[in-house]
């Protein structure tokens, strides 16, 4: 059974620094276009949520971006690492519903997307991602479509297969 992660798409995330992550919109539109196709297929959608010194509990830049279709029937995973695995529930959620097919999206793509595709992929789970369904900000090193495209290019060659051709509504 397939599930879909949405990792990490909070306030305090996707506008950080003073920045906001490249392509904001874009990536939002994407991940409820996926999140929809999840729910016509009865799939589960899990809501990972990070928390730490700047991202509290129950505040404002904690929360879910509220453009997002999260509902109250989802799950909802908290961690406090960059692994979506480390001391969380989320590994016992995807037994308990026989998940072994995870597909990908979210924030920050060099930061906790890859640490959790790289740990999932590790675990034994089969990963997909549509290409562009992560997102970043610009560091001294590389900008954000950069960033982007570099990881992408690792992940293809080595953890996940891209979805080419996407099922919309």
């Amino acid at each position: 059974m397939r599930a879909l992660l949405v990792i990490d798409m909070q306030n305090g995330v996707c506008q950080t620094k003073g920045q906001t992550l490249f392509r904001l919109k874009d990536l939002v539109t994407l991940v409820n276009c996926r999140i929809g196709w999840f729910r016509e297929q009865g799939l589960p959608i899990i809501f990972i949520q990070h928390q730490n010194m700047n991202l509290t509990r129950e505040t404002s830049a904690w929360q879910l971006l509220p453009e997002l279709d999260a509902r109250e029937e989802d799950l909802y995973v908290n961690k406090t690492q960059l692994n979506a695995f480390y001391q969380t529930d989320l590994q016992s959620l995807l037994i308990q519903r026989q998940v072994d097919e995870l597909e990908i999206c979210g924030a920050q793509t060099e930061y906790c997307v890859d640490t959790t595709i790289k740990i999932a992929h590790g675990l034994g789970y089969r990963l997909e991602m549509v290409p562009g369904a992560s997102s970043t900000v610009d560091n001294k090193f590389l900008t954000a479509r950069q960033t982007i495209q570099y990881f992408e290019e690792i992940w293809g060659q080595n953890f996940l297969k891209f979805i080419s051709e996407i099922k919309t509504k």
